[in-house]
């Protein structure tokens, strides 16, 4: 399948879990009250969408019916799976419309990684199946819905109160970062590492002169549409690797970065129009934050979490470059954002950035 959007037209990480691995699940989900007769209702099928996780659907007999179709989740990186844990269940505990959690587990557990399993969302992403061309058509209905929905949406992540995930993770000592500045410095690190003298001397500026935050909020970090499942006027966010306890311009910055810039396969005739309705798409969803309630941060503060997310994605990029025998990544979104990360990190740090170095 071709790439259109973030996560979602990709066919990747479809590994489907072996029946071994299934009767390992199986045996510790019947350790849990309401499990204990649990028996697979059919053959386990994979989950297309990112590229970080493997996902995979299991439908299960001699369970309560809300629980007969969950999702397992297999991640790489234990710390960041304990963060997303830690997150996920105490947004799902103030009454968010996240997946509920129902077992979770460790690499030590024999399923390739540490996991989780959760509910199945029902629902579509709201941009599901379209291509550059699609896209173009349907302009007119996503600039009058689309904005409207990241707004409210993320106002109303941004209304929760972040103190429950913060004393969460500190009881589970979560090593992963979970705050702006921690973010900062493993990301300055990787720069190290990976022998990006521009990079790290971008980190150095950004650590130096970092906003004040006002208001602490519940971010998520990597918050565009194929991370949303909407099922008529319900909607469930997924995928709370990213997430951090930071100021509102963390998802405000990232959103508008995605919108302006849509990693799209489209004709060179079409992209000068795609791009005017991306900053279009832009400003509405600003405008839709704030009338559902947002404070929208200054420009300064914008500003710099728009240069860290554009950090990130020139770390992780120049990381895959130099690791050939990791999995294919060509069609991930960051190839295309690449070259606009760069020219925007380096005019928010006032540093010489380049897309890639060998």
């Amino acid at each position: 399948m071709a790439w259109t959007i973030p996560e979602i037209t990709v066919t990747v990480n479809t590994v489907i879990i072996t029946p071994p691995e299934t009767d390992l699940l199986l045996g510790l989900l019947r350790a849990e009250p309401g499990f204990e007769h649990a028996e697979l209702a059919g053959m386990p099928e994979p989950l297309t969408g990112g590229f970080w996780a493997t996902m995979t659907l299991l439908r299960l007999a001699n369970v309560t019916p809300a629980a007969e179709t969950l999702v397992l989740r297999v991640m790489p990186d234990p710390a960041i799976a304990a963060k997303e844990v830690v997150f996920q269940r105490e947004i799902a505990r103030m009454g968010f419309p996240v997946p509920a959690i129902r077992l979770t587990g460790g690499v030590d557990c024999g399923l390739g990684g540490a996991f989780l399993l959760m509910d199945h969302a029902s629902g579509r992403p709201p941009l599901a199946g379209l291509d550059g061309l699609a896209t173009f058509r349907r302009l007119p209905s996503l600039a009058r819905h689309l904005p409207d929905l990241l707004g409210r949406v993320t106002a109303a992540l941004h209304d929760l109160d972040p103190a429950p995930v913060r004393a969460a993770v500190v009881d589970a000592d979560v090593a992963a970062p979970c705050d702006a500045t921690a973010f900062l410095s493993l990301l300055a690190e990787s720069a190290d590492q990976l022998e990006r003298g521009d990079l790290h001397e971008a980190a150095v500026w950004l650590t130096r002169n970092p906003p004040r935050t006002e208001r602490p909020v519940i971010g998520h970090g990597d918050l565009h549409p194929f991370n949303l499942l909407v099922d008529g006027k319900r909607w469930t966010l997924l995928d709370w690797s990213t997430a951090l306890v930071a100021d509102p311009a963390y998802d405000l910055a990232f959103t508008t970065l995605m919108l302006r810039h849509p990693p799209l396969l489209a004709p060179a005739a079409l992209r000068p129009v795609i791009g005017a309705a991306g900053a279009g798409l832009a400003r509405r969803f600003v405008a839709a934050y704030r009338r559902h309630g947002g404070t929208v941060p200054d420009r300064q503060t914008l500003d710099w979490y728009t240069g860290l997310h554009a950090l990130r994605i020139l770390t992780e990029f120049q990381g895959w470059q130099q690791d050939p025998a990791g999995p294919d990544r060509s069609l991930h979104p960051w190839t295309t954002v690449a070259p606009v990360a760069a020219l925007t990190l380096g005019r928010t740090t006032g540093t010489a950035v380049t897309m890639l170095s060998d």
